[in-house]
């Protein structure tokens, strides 16, 4: 048994398929311009699963519903720890990274799942088109709804902010 084994693993590698966390389960990552496509022609649903707050702020693909796969909280450092980071910014005249003094956190939606099979209205094999700002919170909710099920996901590899807005397509709420 372990020799039929070890030797699927050295035919799966020499094939060039690659085994790791990060493997693809979903149907596949695509540009915005074939997310359109799908949605007008094929009644895709569009899902950005970004925290509301950006949904809200930064802009989304007009059409798309917020699923978020993580909510973003943010842990405020003391005072005293911000302005001197304020000081720090001001004597350089120019914004410095802050993103280990403010500790932001993603907690995962743990709806997530349920709420997208209410977009699909229960349909696993509706077509289902996730987006994010980069494509990289997609890539992982895109592979958590195939193992969950869902038949028909796809990634928008580049994400909203690099594909869906440079491509022009219509985008609100910035």
């Amino acid at each position: 048994m372990l020799k039929k084994v070890v030797l699927s693993l050295m035919l799966l590698c020499a094939s060039g398929v690659a085994l790791s966390a990060q493997e693809m389960e979903y149907m596949d990552d695509i540009d915005a311009k074939e997310a359109a496509k799908m949605i007008k022609e094929e009644g895709a649903v569009l899902i950005d699963v970004r925290d509301p707050r950006e949904f809200l702020y930064a802009g989304h693909a007009v059409g798309s519903v917020n699923i978020p796969i993580f909510f973003v909280r943010i842990d405020l450092p003391p005072v005293a720890t911000r302005l001197k980071v304020a000081e720090v910014e001001r004597k350089k005249e120019k914004a410095i990274h802050v993103k280990k003094s403010y500790r932001p956190m993603m907690d995962e939606n743990k709806k997530f799942v349920e709420e997208v099979k209410k977009a699909a209205g229960g349909n696993m094999e509706k077509p289902l088109i996730l987006i994010c700002r980069s494509g990289e919170r997609s890539h992982y909710a895109a592979n958590k709804l195939a193992k969950n099920g869902f038949e028909n996901v796809y990634n928008i590899e580049k994400g909203f902010l690099f594909d869906w807005r440079a491509s022009g397509l219509p985008s609100g709420g910035e």
